[in-house]
């Protein structure tokens, strides 16, 4: 009986040495294709670049100050799209926008030809000049310092969007004598 434990303990012994074997011998194999794996991996990441503050202060001080200063502004969409609750298609625009800041006024023309008024509120919030429209057809307007804007009017739940770019005009163009009556 002693032969058996013995014999069974010794089995058990070495089994279990083999077993230790086995799983440390897959360990090292799982490892090495890890490390492999990582090996093969390549950071393709561009390297960040420290941040020039001074340059973004000055540049963010810049357009804080155009947008301080225009009193009137001629803005050309370069692209649009009008936006449904299921899509946005690119959509071609022939009006451009006069933002008169002075009179509280934004006119959409078609071609020099046709211009509507509309009263707005003009806020400067930073770098940006928001032109808000009351109505009918809800309107904001944010212009970047003096250059680049962003339209969105909205009718019912459809947004009509413009991108493009402003610059400044002189007091007596496009006078808000043209057209006496407002459409609100």
């Amino acid at each position: 009986m002693k032969k058996y434990i013995i014999f069974y303990t010794l089995f058990a012994f070495f089994i279990g040495n083999a077993f230790a074997k086995e799983i440390d011998l897959k360990d090292k194999v799982k490892n090495t294709d890890l490390n492999v794996k990582n090996a093969e991996k390549v950071d393709n990441r561009e390297p960040i670049s420290p941040i020039d503050f001074k340059k973004l202060f000055s540049d963010a001080e810049n357009y804080f100050n155009k947008a301080k200063a225009w009193q009137k502004l001629k803005c050309e969409p370069k692209s649009g799209f009008v936006c449904t609750k299921h899509e946005c298609k690119k959509r071609e625009i022939k009006a451009f926008l006069i933002l008169d800041k002075k009179n509280k006024i934004i006119k959409r023309c078609e071609n020099d030809v046709f211009c509507e008024r509309f009263k707005a509120q003009f806020d400067q919030t930073g770098v940006y000049f928001n032109v808000q429209t009351s109505g009918p057809v809800g309107t904001l307007i944010r212009v970047l310092g003096d250059s680049r804007f962003k339209e969105i009017a909205s009718v019912g739940l459809d947004a009509y969007i413009a991108n493009g770019n402003c610059t400044v005009i002189a007091e007596n163009e496009y006078s808000e004598d043209d057209d006496d009556d407002f459409d609100d």
